[in-house]
């Protein structure tokens, strides 16, 4: 693989995922308003609701990684191993992960342990078709992330975008179709699995095959992996473990899949809009790390003006979801589209606030300050499971909205004052 210098590729490369996000974010928003609410119009928010389960596991995943995929970008600007090395070594730890969880979640399944509440288990054997594809959801975004690590390590992340972006129209199309041919959620969730497949299957494909020569994995590197990828982990824990958490407590405190879909989708529209301020971010990353050995103080420069403009566009969007917000979801959602406005309204202040925000927690990530934000996130983290505790005479909605907000803003603060404690790169 190439090593491009990010002095020369940085201001190229910050453009093209800036274009790419674009796509992502202007593609996502599109599938989720046009094919969702035709998808939830055809089955009703109960079907909805019960494939929208899936999704956890989407968050499972994350937390599985490790934060496995960022030591790739984190070491191969370095150079310190070949980047096929890197990868297998990578690949190794991936597939003893993949197998533990397996192994785990299979035994909990045996022993009939209650792993979706009463509102899923209610509904016969689609627990075991929500574990069947939950697990293929596991797998295929282990691997993704993977190939997501190779591709921002060499500079191609924009098409890690593209990927995502891709992601969100083939699901949603797939499941309007399945939704006018059958009610049964079954068939959605083993379609949305499937995508999961040609998603990782797009992204393998985009990588440079060079990179992926054989490599017997050795202990250094493995070792090297560990130390970096756990603290990575520490750092994005709380952030990863925040969604599947949620979710899961939501889910067993629903007092029906209907209420959970309403949420679900409250959610989503939350962190759509952070999702695409959060990507206009992720060039810094290995920018950062490239830099951060070779003293350039260019990209602190481009850090700050970074932030000038996602605290703009963070502005901006929430102002103007306020104001034609609620309209719109009652065009696309005739059942429950008040609540979601509320939920996801009040959620959208946090997200958007802390996206804004994310250069500097890519900087930070980038020259390995990784202690002090998991320090930030354990307190975001903290945040929303203490007003979930506390509110307890709130409405599950309303009380996980306002606790999910609550967290993210605590997450921002930190982050300015990181940023203004950090020396690193400092402008003179």
């Amino acid at each position: 693989m190439m090593r491009v210098d990010s002095a020369f590729a940085g201001d190229g490369y910050i453009r093209k995922v800036a274009v790419s996000s674009l796509f992502n974010s202007t593609i996502s928003a599109l599938a989720t308003a046009l094919l969702l609410p035709v998808v939830i119009s055809a089955v009703g928010l109960a079907t909805y609701g019960v494939w929208s389960v899936l999704a956890i596991f989407v968050g499972i995943a994350a937390v599985l990684d490790f934060g496995i995929w960022k030591s790739l970008v984190y070491f191969i600007p370095r150079g310190e191993y070949p980047p096929n090395q890197l990868f297998w070594s990578c690949m190794l730890l991936i597939t003893a992960i993949s197998l533990a969880f397996l192994a785990i979640f299979g035994l909990l399944l045996l022993a009939d342990f209650p792993l979706f509440g009463r509102s899923i288990t209610a509904q016969g054997d689609l627990t075991w078709w929500l574990a069947a594809g939950g697990c293929v959801v596991v797998i295929a975004n282990l691997l993704t992330n993977l190939a997501r690590g190779m591709l921002e390590a060499a500079y191609r992340g924009h098409w890690v975008n593209v990927g995502f972006g891709l992601l969100t129209v083939v699901q949603y199309g797939l499941a309007a179709i399945i939704a006018h041919r059958t009610h049964d959620p079954r068939a959605l969730i083993a379609g949305s699995a499937a995508v999961y497949g040609i998603v990782l299957t797009g992204h393998w494909l985009c990588l440079d095959t060079a990179s992926l020569k054989w490599a017997r994995p050795r202990r250094d590197v493995l070792a090297s992996i560990l130390r970096y990828a756990s603290a990575s982990f520490l750092a994005d824990a709380p952030s990863t473990l925040l969604g599947p958490i949620i979710l899961y407590v939501f889910l067993l405190v629903s007092s029906s899949p209907s209420q959970y879909g309403i949420f679900d989708i409250s959610v989503r529209i939350a962190t759509l809009a952070a999702t695409t301020l959060g990507m206009f971010s992720a060039p810094f990353f290995v920018l950062v790390s490239a830099a951060a050995i070779r003293g350039q103080r260019e990209v602190r420069r481009r850090i700050q003006r970074q932030l000038r403009v996602t605290s703009v566009l963070a502005v901006v969007g929430c102002l103007v979801f306020w104001g034609i917000g609620r309209p719109i979801l009652r065009v696309f959602f005739a059942e429950g589209s008040d609540q979601i406005f509320r939920a996801s309204f009040v959620m959208m202040i946090g997200t958007a606030t802390v996206a804004a925000l994310e250069p500097i927690a890519r900087m930070l990530m980038g020259i390995g300050k990784l202690t002090a934000l998991s320090i930030v996130r354990f307190a975001m983290l903290a945040s929303v499971l203490l007003c979930v505790a506390v509110l307890t005479r709130v409405d599950p909605l309303n009380r996980f909205s306002i606790a999910m907000s609550i967290g993210f803003l605590v997450s921002a603060a930190g982050l300015v004052l990181l940023n203004r404690s950090e020396n690193w790169g400092a402008v003179p």
